[in-house]
């Protein structure tokens, strides 16, 4: 009887809202991806098989490939950054471990605004915020190790206006280290 009514209010939302709801089962890949945003740049969700940026109720950790079945609600109308869906996370079907010699790309960006920042906005405009001499946050997400052999070209992306692509391994869910640039 409780799933008929749940049934029930979920048809009814659709039908008042003007909604349209389904279920997917997507894979996100083990890292996630740079993207210029509307106003900024961040980094999101990455998969194959589905447009998803970010999923409500997801923990992403690093070096995971993860299958998930998640609600997909298409939007009533398009938001001004081109976002036509919202996701949920209904169930975690596997979370597997990439291995850690696993290569992957990532862009790096010394700096979150696509504009000159007056002296009040200057911390909130940097990406790479140093931990130690070699290791670096990145986007409030990831620590990034940086070697020795590659601290001086590393260096030179936070200061500069131009973003570099560098390859990478993972370290643990929190942590991956630079290999090239």
């Amino acid at each position: 009887m409780k799933s008929i009514v749940i049934t029930v209010i979920l048809f009814m939302t659709i039908i008042v809202y003007g909604q349209k709801i389904e279920f997917q089962t997507i894979t996100i890949n083990p890292h996630l991806t740079f993207q210029n945003y509307e106003h900024f740049k961040r980094l999101t969700l990455s998969s194959s098989d589905s447009d998803v940026e970010y999923i409500e109720g997801f923990k992403f950790d690093w070096g995971y490939t993860y299958n998930l079945r998640v609600k997909r609600i298409k939007l009533e109308s398009t938001s001004s950054d081109g976002t036509q869906f919202e996701y949920s996370l209904e169930k975690l079907i596997t979370k597997t471990k990439e291995a850690d010699t696993s290569r992957f790309n990532l862009c790096l960006d010394g700096k979150r605004y696509y504009y000159q920042v007056d002296s009040t906005e200057k911390e909130m405009n940097r990406t790479l915020i140093p931990i130690n001499d070699s290791t670096f946050l990145y986007f409030d997400s990831i620590e990034i190790e940086v070697p020795t052999s590659l601290i001086q070209e590393f260096q030179s992306t936070l200061e500069s206006t131009k973003n570099k692509v560098g390859t990478f391994i993972y370290i643990n869910e929190k942590r991956i280290r630079l290999i090239k640039l």
